[in-house]
């Protein structure tokens, strides 16, 4: 599983109208998460040559009225 960290803040204007803000880190320590062995009968037998999850930042801003 994938590291993840959100913030989030809210900038209130009055009763009703506010303002999110939100930032969304998927796999924040840029850990690399590694394929499976090669399984095929080659040079590349038991390898692992791929990984995947590299890091992705999100962020998001919402206004509320």
């Amino acid at each position: 599983m994938r590291p993840v960290l959100s913030i989030q803040k809210e900038f209130p204007f009055s009763e009703s109208k506010r303002l999110e803000f939100r930032a969304e880190f998927f796999n924040f320590t840029n850990t690399p998460i590694l394929n499976s062995p090669n399984t095929f009968l080659d040079v590349y037998l038991g390898q692992i040559n791929r990984s995947q999850g590299e890091r992705n930042i999100q962020f998001a801003l919402k206004f509320y009225y």
